[in-house]
């Protein structure tokens, strides 16, 4: 059964700004955390995905705490720190320590368990959390990890996630690929995408001025978000060093 795009609302357009304030947000005592689509207690119906890309999650857990055990299935997830350490187990029998620069995709498939723990006693993990639909429901699950560490991805865009590999890339089982940068202030970089496809535009932390093709330019602070709609290219011109996280994804073909 194929789970690859769904389609954006009609009222769609071009370019779309979410400003970090307007994410949903929860906070647990042990886990603070923005929702920048639809999840758990927080259900924005305007918000819901966008293409195969349905969940990125800014999640900040207290030291000696987390995800206990808790199952997924037909997800690609997603994790990438930007400050701290992960402990990951799994039903797989996975053990994994997932610090900043590494990359971890797990195949949810047709099920598993994990659980995803603050492996410090005494510092906060920061990481996102992304879910995409896979294009196909029912896989093995697994787990894989790669490391992109900051040279990989300074002044650059370094593809960290892709359906074929492609440069060291982890693996996704859909036709998405996430590519991240590390700017240093006045760097210049764009992207460009082909027809039919969409962009999503995370900035993880920092400040930069984002000039999609057509359209007038937007200053981007640490958790604003950019959609991307039938726009041919975007450049970015980091005012500080910046962190971001570009999404080349499929759309549905009814747009």
């Amino acid at each position: 059964m194929s789970a690859t795009a769904v389609a954006l609302p009609p009222e769609s357009r071009r370019v779309m700004l979410r400003r970090a304030q307007d994410r949903g947000h929860a906070n647990f005592g042990w886990l603070d955390a923005r929702f920048s689509f639809s999840f758990a207690s927080y259900q924005d119906p305007a918000h819901e995905n966008f293409g195969p890309l349905r969940a990125l999650n800014e999640d900040v857990i207290l030291p000696g705490t987390g995800f206990g055990p808790h199952g997924h299935s037909d997800m690609e997830i997603v994790l990438y720190p930007l400050s701290g350490v992960i402990e990951h187990r799994d039903s797989l029998g996975t053990h994994a320590l997932v610090r900043p620069g590494d990359v971890q995709r797990m195949t949810a498939g047709h099920g598993i368990t994990h659980s995803q723990m603050n492996a410090s006693q005494s510092k906060l993990d920061h990481h996102l959390q992304i879910w995409l639909l896979p294009s196909v429901r029912g896989l093995p699950p697994s787990v894989e990890q790669a490391r992109f560490d900051d040279a990989a991805k300074h002044n650059r865009f370094c593809l960290i996630a892709s359906p074929d590999r492609q440069d060291g890339s982890v693996k996704l089982h859909q036709d998405a690929r996430i590519s991240a940068a590390i700017m240093e202030p006045g760097i210049r970089l764009s992207r460009e995408l082909a027809a039919g496809r969409g962009g999503y535009l995370h900035v993880a932390r920092g400040r930069l001025v984002a000039r999609p093709e057509g359209e007038q330019p937007l200053l981007l602070r640490a958790g604003d978000a950019l959609k991307l709609v039938e726009t041919p290219s975007v450049e970015l011109v980091a005012e500080e060093v910046t962190e971001v996280l570009f999404f080349d994804l499929p759309l549905s073909p009814q747009l």
